[in-house]
């Protein structure tokens, strides 16, 4: 058996394996340790964040989103391409180091069985890698979908990277394939003690390259062709896109732990001497490693409300076009550090540079791209390498709005609002409760022992569309027998509009003041239906001191009829498609439980979507924007109502009253009000617990 292997290194002298080794091992350890070192040096400029905390999960997130491919595989056909190259490339990987481990070790193991099946794997892997390599430059360069578009050129930098594009390292990665077909042909024609074992495509090319004559001097051009080449893929890697081999891991190691759609807070109001993000520099060290890491795959595109009805912001070419201002500013940011190093050693003082650049949020951003933002979090979602595009956004609306006074001048009510009424339609504090007025409702002033607090919210308290939402789960607490109580004119915005509008003062100040109260009333268990009070309370209170089990609406209404303290009775015989909040599915996950309570109505049709769950549509209400005037492309909640539509529903069934406020305006644009009711998935429950006139007689 041992006859069935080969001579490793036949026909190469021993000069020429010292030189092949020396090229190698410069160019595959040196590109890494070049490639670390440039961008740390543009990292650091950046501020502190602490992304060190729970280390378990960080290392699981480093080895399944990010070595094994949990993220990328997601999306088709793109996805089994990755992970076709990556298995590809890892496969030789290991080969070549197998082969080293023989010629270089005491270890003997490069014969017999062992060597068939090793042939037989490394012709699929190569095969793999030139099938993959093929299928991602017809993409890129012959497809060339919408998804891949790169910003306008004059914010790009004329640099070998963006010349080269992907274009470059795929070809690398395709000439070694195809090299190390050729080799293993030529060494199968040229050499009898070389034996095929199962490489079936070294087979193939053997037959060729007898038919052209080849022979051993052919065999170490090649051979040497191969060599130069993987060298020079190694080596232009920190200088290709092809650093996010790298550079992605890493960053998935370091993304946030905490909720999707949870801000960092401004934590010293009194000190702080600017708010808010206008300089690349003032973002984080993380933020400035998601700019390098991120893949240009366009696919927190795919679904993102903007992009999606042709507005300007687009999530991928932001991350781009700050990447390359950061680029482009990086000696400026290290000359200025180095002068202010000198001037705090005291001395003569010199004075410090000024940048006379493009303004990152007016210039390279774009006010409407600032703005446009839905904080929905697909792009976040869609992001293989967990980029965190919603925090840098809203740190550029906070510079806006807290050091510039500059945001849409529709927002100048909205924050008048809360400033006066705690409420975004700036009426009256004092009619917060006004809807409840003949339910018998108590307040916790009235029953401070009551066992769950059911947060209303702005827009079930002021907005008449949404109050019979607010009547039908006060309806359903009732014959539930559930012990509850409001809070009344002591209610306050939970503030998450001010925050997403960069407002963090206001915000603060409204959720500090809900924090009181709630605590004061030594609150436990709180329900609402709006997925925004939900989020915030939830996951953003905490920050001040506010810890409470917060439960949507479709959770509790869930829980209730799992405990049999309501039955469903009237049927339901219509079509109906749910539409996921963004902030309850993609924020938080909460996907079952509205499904299992509109399950529970007797011949309630639900149909699904393919844009349903986490990769739900937005309906353009986030972030503030419902309050604001789509004043670019098409509006965002008709392009949702379109793909409910594609579910051929009567009802669309919403679980938030932004949504309901979107829905129920694009349906009645549409014309479609005739044939389709927009309804809360709370009024749907309630109405099925009334019982038919005559039922059970």
């Amino acid at each position: 058996m041992e006859a069935v292997t080969r001579e490793i290194f036949w026909n190469i002298s021993l000069v020429g394996k010292g030189i092949m080794y020396l090229l190698l091992l410069t160019s595959f350890f040196g590109a890494p340790l070049y490639l670390a070192y440039l961008w740390w040096n543009r990292v650091r400029l950046g501020t502190a964040a602490h992304r060190f905390d729970r280390l378990p999960e960080r290392f699981r997130r480093f080895l399944f989103d990010g070595f094994a491919q949990g993220n990328v595989i997601r999306e088709k056909p793109a996805g089994l391409y990755h992970l076709s190259l990556f298995v590809a490339f890892l496969g030789l990987f290991i080969a070549t180091g197998l082969v080293t481990l023989e010629h270089d070790t005491p270890l003997h193991f490069y014969f017999g069985a062992f060597y068939q099946i090793y042939k037989f794997a490394v012709d699929t892997c190569g095969l793999l890698l030139v099938i993959a390599c093929t299928l991602f430059l017809w993409r890129r360069y012959v497809q060339q979908p919408a998804m891949h578009q790169g910003p306008e050129a004059e914010k790009m930098l004329d640099n070998f990277e963006n010349r080269m594009g992907y274009g470059l390292p795929l070809l690398l990665l395709l000439a070694i394939g195809l090299t190390g077909f050729m080799l293993e042909g030529i060494r199968i024609a040229t050499n009898p003690q070389s034996h095929p074992g199962w490489g079936y495509l070294g087979i193939a090319f053997a037959v060729l390259f007898s038919a052209a004559g080849a022979d051993a001097g052919t065999h170490l051009t090649i051979w040497w062709v191969h060599v130069l080449i993987i060298t020079a893929f190694f080596a232009s890697i920190p200088f290709t896109k092809l650093r996010h081999m790298f550079l992605a891991p890493v960053n998935i190691f370091f993304s946030s732990l905490r909720p999707r759609g949870r801000l960092e807070p401004i934590t010293d109001f009194e000190n702080a001497e600017t708010f808010g993000v206008s300089q690349v520099e003032e973002y984080t060290w993380k933020q400035l490693l998601d700019m390098a890491s991120c893949l240009e795959c366009g696919r927190c595109t795919l679904n993102c409300p903007t992009v999606n009805t042709e507005k300007t912001l687009d999530p991928k070419k932001l991350v781009m076009t700050q990447r390359e201002h950061l680029l482009h500013k990086e000696s400026f940011l290290h000359h200025l550090a180095a002068a202010k190093a000198r001037n705090a050693k005291g001395g003569v003082q010199i004075e410090l540079p000024v940048w006379t650049g493009p303004d990152l949020i007016t210039e390279v951003a774009t006010e409407a791209a600032v703005w446009g933002c839905t904080t929905c979090g697909w792009c976040e979602e869609g992001c293989p390498v967990n980029i965190e595009h919603i925090q840098r956004i809203v740190d550029m609306r906070r510079y806006d709005v807290l050091m510039e006074s500059r945001f849409p001048e529709e927002i100048v009510n909205i924050f008048k609002g809360l400033e006066v009424n705690s409420n975004p339609w700036n009426l009256g504090f004092d009619k917060r409760a006004n809807w409840a007025a003949d339910l018998g409702v108590k307040t916790l002033t009235e029953d401070p022992e009551a066992e769950v607090l059911y947060w209303v919210g702005c827009a079930g308290s002021f907005d008449e569309r949404n109050q019979k939402v607010s009547r039908a789960m006060v309806n359903i607490l009732q014959k539930a027998g559930v012990r509850f109580a409001i809070l009344g004119t002591e209610e306050g915005c939970t503030g998450d509009p001010a925050r997403r509008l960069g407002n963090e003062y206001l915000y603060h100040a409204l959720a500090q003041q809900n924090v009181e109260v709630l605590n004061r009333y030594q609150v436990k268990e709180i329900v609402t239906h709006c997925p925004h009070c939900f989020h915030t309370i939830k996951n953003e209170y905490p920050d001040l001191g506010g810890n409470y089990t917060v439960y949507h609406s479709s959770e509790y209404i869930d829980q209730l009829l799992r405990r049999d303290l309501i039955t469903p009775q009237q049927a339901s015989a219509r079509r109906t498609a749910f539409h996921d909040p963004c902030y309850l599915s993609r924020h938080n996950q909460r996907y079952e439980a509205p499904r299992s309570a509109l399950a529970a109505v007797p011949q309630l049709n639900l149909t699904e979507i393919a844009q349903s769950k986490n990769r739900t549509f937005c309906c353009g209400a986030g972030g503030g924007a419902v309050w604001k005037e789509e004043k670019e492309g098409s509006r965002i909640n008709y392009k949702r109502v379109e793909q409910l539509m594609e579910a051929n529903p009567e009802t669309i069934a919403v679980g938030c009253p932004f949504c309901m406020i979107m829905m129920d305006d694009a349906v009645k644009g549409k014309n479609l009000d005739e044939t389709v009711q927009v309804k809360d998935l709370v009024e749907i429950i309630a109405e099925s617990l009334e019982r038919r006139e005559g039922a059970g007689d």
